[in-house]
């Protein structure tokens, strides 16, 4: 127990650095060194003096749209109009939209962080849960869509995996009545189904942990509460971005990108040889196969969801991925083989419940890299991590949470001289 309570403190020690380093990144990098910065900037502005997502297309919003003829608004993200209005706020104490914005990205990791080290009370590993590659940093650090819905998607597993939560005494009890924590889950549900798509993935995963708590759900009535919530805020936004664009978001978005889109950049010629070289593959007849084997998806997306930095061109060398793997594969093996050789019905049913959504996580990831551009976006894949959190919570093996805490360490340890050393070198 006293080397448990040393690896914690370790633990505790690298992720408040960690907070640090995100700081130091959003304060000193320089805008739009980031992918897409520029664009998601935009996206958030226009929400500063409007409270409504806009239609395709619509001419104040002729800035935020791309090279390809595309703006982050035709997604309907509900994180631009957050951070259209933090750029507001801080307008009022002088910030630039900016500043304001990502220091709303900041801010959304110092909660994350705040929430892991209340949970760790119970569950010490929790301090490691974000220490595991330094790329989940990386998307606080900056303006980007994808800080939100993992914050999102964390705090509803948080909620859902602690037997002493709000929702889960809730559930539990006929007679009990809501608290504030049961509305709490409702709103991040409603916000997480107003967010980026890949993230659905985690709505099933949170579907199936309803049914793997199902024993202790005195009555399923009890959901409809927070549903409610979630369709109070999820519906009328998505219902209106829809109805703006006449039920016809989709159609318009090509249609408008093949306007404005520079020519070997248009929908409509993005199957002809002339078209930019990575997009549309399998419209140019590019096998699925040739993706994994000779254009090293597997590759790169393992590298920028461990560390790769910028425009996805600042690179550690290649020892660093090689050690970051093995950390990986070492922790995996800690957390999964005592399930699957000994493990009982419960835990391996929840197993293959990971299994099966972090396959989907990986599966919509390459697909979106055949089918629209060729991207291998680590950060695509960060919904697996609240779900590995939450196996990892409820089917611990108790012996085992040294070496565990010990492998996460050595992880927290070379995600913060990734950040440091080759993040912040180059960028800040």
């Amino acid at each position: 127990m006293k080397v448990q309570r040393v690896l914690g403190i370790v633990l505790m020690v690298q992720l408040l650095a960690s907070v640090v380093l995100v700081f130091l990144m959003a304060a000193r990098s320089p805008i739009d060194a980031h992918p897409d910065e520029m664009l998601h900037l935009l996206a958030g502005r226009y929400f500063q003096t409007h409270w409504l997502p806009p239609p395709v297309g619509a001419p104040e919003t002729a800035a935020s749209y791309s090279r390809w003829g595309f703006s982050y608004l035709d997604m309907g993200d509900v994180v631009y109009c957050l951070l259209g209005k933090a750029a507001a706020a801080g307008g009022l104490f002088g910030a630039t939209p900016a500043v304001a914005m990502r220091s709303f990205q900041v801010f959304l990791y110092v909660v994350l962080v705040a929430w892991c080290l209340a949970r760790a009370r119970t569950f010490s590993p929790a301090l490691g849960f974000l220490l595991l590659t330094p790329q989940l940093w990386y998307v606080f650090s900056y303006i980007n869509g994808d800080a939100l819905p993992f914050l999102l998607l964390t705090g509803l597993i948080f909620e859902l995996g602690w037997p002493e939560s709000g929702i889960r005494a809730f559930w539990r009890s006929r007679e009990a009545g809501p608290t504030a924590g049961v509305f709490a889950v409702g709103a991040l549900l409603g916000f997480l189904l107003t967010s980026k798509l890949n993230y659905l993935v985690g709505v099933v995963f949170l579907g199936g942990i309803l049914g793997w708590l199902r024993g202790e759900i005195a009555h399923w009535k009890r959901l409809t509460l927070p549903l409610a919530v979630a369709a109070a805020i999820a519906v009328p936004w998505s219902c209106y971005h829809a109805w703006v664009n006449d039920f016809q978001t989709g159609a318009k978005v090509a249609a408008y990108a093949d306007q404005v889109a520079e020519p070997e950049l248009k929908p409509s010629a993005f199957a002809s040889p002339q078209s930019f070289a990575f997009i549309m593959l399998r419209a140019k007849g590019v096998p699925l196969s040739a993706l994994i084997m000779s254009m090293d998806w597997p590759g790169l997306s393992f590298r920028s969801f461990s560390g790769l930095y910028g425009w996805m061109s600042i690179v550690a060398v290649p020892w660093v991925y090689y050690v970051f793997g093995a950390l990986d594969a070492a922790l995996l093996a800690i957390l999964v083989l005592p399930v699957a050789l000994r493990g009982g019905p419960s835990a391996r049913l929840l197993f293959l419940g990971v299994l099966v959504c972090a396959a989907l996580v990986v599966a919509q990831s390459l697909y979106r890299s055949w089918t629209v551009n060729f991207q291998g976006q680590g950060r695509y894949l960060f919904p697996i991590l609240p779900m590995l959190f939450f196996y990892w919570r409820q089917c611990e093996e108790r012996a085992l949470r040294t070496p565990a805490l010990l492998v996460t360490a050595l992880l927290g340890t070379f995600s913060l001289l990734s950040f440091a050393l080759i993040g912040l070198a180059h960028l800040a």
